[in-house]
């Protein structure tokens, strides 16, 4: 748990430094899913409490459903964004094998993962109602260690980083929106059917 944790504080205050890091360790799938697995459940976890603790008595609220459509609704989300996580991982590796890089299938996922961070973290503030605002400072801190690991892990120069990074964040961003409107749908379509 020490170790997620200082991967977590290096990350994000000392972030060019901790790519290198990460490109030098050996790292597997297991180990970045790892991470992005326990990462992943912040999010949802804190949308519950959030729900439970801030939502109580507000006609049409969330407590308006029971607790396992509740449940349910944030297990979906959980699933979704660990599959966010490696369909950007894909893109960032198919986008990085068009350039001579050291890009892999991993090392996408890798870059994946650890530029999700700061978005996972802002998910913490789904517990506060009307924060929400709070998730687009997370969205650009997120595109900024996206580049740095382009940089550090695929070793591209950094006018070449910056067209990957933004091609890797618009075509993820495009996919990854339509992805979520039909997580929407199916959540308010299960919601709706079964636990009304």
């Amino acid at each position: 748990m020490k170790t997620l944790l200082n991967r977590i504080y290096n990350i994000l205050i000392h972030p060019r430094d901790e790519w290198l890091a990460i490109r030098d360790e050996p790292a597997t799938h297991r180990d970045i899913s790892k991470y992005a697995a326990i990462l992943a459940a912040i999010p949802p976890v804190a949308a519950m409490a959030g729900s439970l603790l801030f939502n109580r008595n507000i006609r049409g609220s969330a407590l308006a459903f029971s607790f396992s459509s509740l449940m349910m609704t944030n297990v979906i989300w959980y699933g979704m964004y660990i599959l966010n996580v490696v369909i950007t991982g894909m893109i960032i590796a198919a986008i990085l094998s068009t350039a001579d890089s050291r890009g892999s299938c991993l090392r996408g996922f890798t870059i994946a993962a650890y530029s999700f961070t700061p978005l996972s973290l802002a998910g913490c503030i789904a517990v506060m109602p009307y924060l929400e605002w709070t998730i687009y400072p997370a969205v650009l801190y997120g595109l900024y260690l996206l580049y740095l690991g382009i940089t550090r892990l695929a070793e591209i120069p950094k006018t070449k980083a910056a067209w990957f990074t933004l091609s890797s964040f618009s075509a993820a961003a495009i996919i990854l929106g339509i992805m979520n409107l039909f997580e929407y749908l199916l959540e308010s379509f299960l919601v709706g059917k079964v636990f009304s």
